[in-house]
């Protein structure tokens, strides 16, 4: 079976060829809660979580809304492969990676039963040799091995014509601007053939600069920061599902942990904020059409790809430019079209269909040629191999040393624009321009420069990987020979490996015991020096007492929220549950048990019982963490996860209930101060230690 996957800075989404079509595979549906919309149960998030609840590393879905860290866009560091925190400990970008592409192998096969290990993988059009490189290396140490990588651009544009089925020439435009880059490229496509013929972006410039826009707007309006990782995770969750929001109301409330009321923010405010960052999205679209010379006239469809392409002002600006040539979601989804696109590309790598598919380079590659003048030495940008060339490509160019005596000469390989610097020094503004890596060559005896001269040849294959190889033009002896697999002039190697993610995923992290971030805080991982190491594991907390001494030492307690929600109404008689009282009782409970950590678990249904005018409360503190409700459809309901997390934490359980149908826990759950049940009489309620009903 064809497999296809879109690893995206903010989404992944897996997708297979099933001999007529490429289908998107949910990986994480039950686990949406408020963020139930259309299409979102085909995305599995990009990040991982930390929380106090699990031991254990969270993916998908449930690090996304569930997690009091968050830690999104570890697919930004592959270039550098730069540190990241989670928990209290730091992980190469590559290893973080790695998880999340097994995270997905895992869900394939235990939701769907399928056997993810092969996959065509996309990386952005601008992604640099780097990224690509590590990109591999971590679907590699998941399990996947990857069959090719294709740009995400030219995915989109594979799918679509795939469902027009026209075999007619056409320009195409895809407009890719997701949750990390803007990429647009120029695809030309006749007959099943694809050609890139222009290809610009940004590298870091997404749905993460907009949400941070978003959130400086909403702190202005407000009273409160958000304090502590957990309210900082809840209010990027809330920030970030405004800005969804806003592209289909006109105005939306925004909460802030600890507030009691909300911030309301227009759209038109919205726009205002984030009208720079859109601005600079649509300079790739003018400097591709510029470099081709072309004129929105000449292009036939422009498909709008990614979360980001989706916001209406985003679509105006477009619109703008390339009149109306915008080609219907229904016919290139914007949030799975890459996936698919991927998977069609899957499918003619195994042959199973007989399309042509001709992918260009995004960058020249080249290495710096040294002039000496009066003044001193001048380095410059030396192409061997040109921007928007088709790949595989393999292309030579000649160098000498520049003075006799050199025993030894360094060749950089620099990916970039040739009319930008390629300046060495540390922090260097050298444009778009990056050095991939540094060989040393050593060289023969000689007594004339041309007597050393030698041949060096780049092979850049479909994966956008690229192979260096240098020969001595006198002898033709091969001087070296490589993979460019480190990168950087400090050669920098790819983090990850099979031991490294097996620590990964087997580690227990905790949450990391300094403040939230500041206000200023951007939704980006979080990344650490190398030599950054976790700080010591702190001795266990003593025990608290509690208020009255009456019940179990205090313990983390455990709350069945929704039992306690009823208090003393009579269900039969009309009697419902609500809100408040579950807060009058929580109160009372923190008042009788100071300093306890108080979970509290509420049914998948409990919005739906409670007044009305309770609804939306309910849902601001399911997303900041204060409920934690499970998904819907979970065997044993609320209940399974109340008493896993009560044993793990070696807590108290707080219910009315009598758990008669969970057997296995009756001998946990009989021993002394395990079991604390509430009474409401008038409005009051106390606490006191029961036994468990058998």
């Amino acid at each position: 079976m064809s497999f296809g996957i879109d690893f995206g800075t903010t989404n992944s989404v897996l997708a297979r060829w099933t001999g007529q079509d490429a289908e998107v595979v949910a990986l994480d549906a039950t686990n949406l809660d408020d963020w139930n919309y259309p299409g979102f149960e085909t995305l599995f998030p990009s990040v991982v979580g930390v929380s106090s609840l699990r031991e254990e590393v969270l993916f998908g879905w449930e690090a996304k809304l569930r997690s009091q860290q968050v830690v999104p866009a570890a697919k930004r560091l592959l270039v550098g492969d730069d540190r990241i925190s989670v928990g209290r400990t730091s992980w190469s970008a590559s290893t973080v990676a790695a998880g999340i592409f097994h995270a997905i192998r895992e869900r394939a096969d235990s939701e769907q039963f399928l056997d993810v290990d092969t996959a065509v993988v996309t990386v952005p059009a601008n992604s640099a040799g780097a990224a690509r490189f590590r990109t591999r290396a971590a679907a590699r140490e998941a399990g996947i091995r990857v069959d090719s990588l294709i740009n995400e651009p030219t995915a989109a544009a594979l799918y679509y014509k795939q469902q027009v089925g026209d075999d007619a020439l056409e320009n195409v435009v895809t407009f890719d601007w997701g949750g990390g880059t803007i990429d647009v490229t120029v695809l030309e496509a006749e007959d099943g053939l694809f050609e890139e013929r222009a290809a610009r972006g940004v590298a870091q410039l997404g749905g993460l600069e907009i949400d941070t826009a978003l959130r400086r707007l909403v702190l202005t309006k407000s009273s409160r920061r958000p304090e502590g990782y957990a309210e900082e995770a809840a209010f990027s969750r809330a920030v970030e599902l405004a800005k969804i929001r806003l592209s289909t109301e006109e105005i939306v409330a925004v909460s802030v942990p600890g507030n009691r009321s909300s911030v309301e923010v227009t759209r038109a405010e919205f726009e205002q904020v984030v009208r720079p960052i859109v601005e600079r999205a649509i300079e790739p679209l003018n400097r591709c059409l510029k470099d081709l010379g072309m004129r929105p006239e000449d292009i036939d469809s422009v498909l709008m790809i990614g979360g980001s392409s989706q916001i209406p002002l985003v679509r105006r600006m477009v619109g703008d430019v390339m009149g109306d040539r915008m080609v219907s979601a229904d016919l290139c989804d914007p949030m799975t079209a890459v996936a698919q696109g991927a998977a069609v590309a899957a499918a003619i790598n195994s042959g199973d269909l007989e399309i042509d598919l001709a992918v260009g380079t995004t960058h020249a590659l080249g290495t710096v040629s040294t002039r000496r003048n009066d003044r001193g030495e001048t380095r410059s940008f030396s192409q061997i191999i040109p921007r928007n060339a088709t790949l595989p490509r393999s292309q030579e160019k000649t160098y000498r040393p520049n003075h006799v005596g050199q025993k030894r000469l360094s060749v950089e390989i620099w990916e970039g624009d040739p009319a930008d610097p390629v300046a060495k020094e540390a922090g260097a503004d050298n444009g778009s321009n990056i050095c991939l890596t540094e060989l040393k060559i050593d060289l023969p005896p000689f007594t004339e420069p041309d007597e050393a001269s030698f041949t060096l040849t780049y092979t850049y294959d479909l994966n956008g990987l690229l192979g260096v190889r240098a020969v001595l033009e006198r002898t033709q002896e091969v001087l070296v020979e490589r993979e460019i697999n480190a990168f950087g002039l400090s050669t920098t190697g790819v983090g990850v490996s099979a031991a490294s993610l097996r620590e990964f995923l087997e580690t227990r992290p905790r949450l990391p015991e300094s403040a939230a971030p500041s206000a200023e805080h951007q939704p980006a991982p979080v990344a650490v020096p190398p030599e950054k190491e976790p700080g010591p594991r702190p001795s266990p907390a003593a025990p608290l007492r509690a208020g009255e001494g009456e019940a179990p030492g205090c313990r983390p307690l455990v709350v069945d929220g929704s039992n306690l929600a009823w208090g003393s109404q009579n269900r039969s008689m009309g009697g419902r549950p609500t809100l408040a009282r579950l807060h009058a009782a929580l109160a009372e409970l923190r008042d009788q048990y100071p300093g306890a950590e108080v979970i509290v678990f509420v049914d998948a249904n409990f919005r739906h019982v409670v007044p009305d005018p309770e609804k939306a409360r309910v849902d601001r503190e399911i997303a900041q963490g204060v409920l934690h409700r499970v998904p819907s459809g979970t065997v044993g309901g609320a209940d399974v996860y109340l008493l896993d997390i009560a044993r793990k934490k070696d807590g108290v359980v707080v219910s009315n209930d009598g758990f008669s149908q969970h057997t296995e826990y009756h001998s946990w759950l009989a021993g002394k101060g395990r079991l604390l049940g509430g009474t409401e009489v008038a409005g009051i309620w106390a606490f006191k230690e029961r036994r468990l009903s058998r």
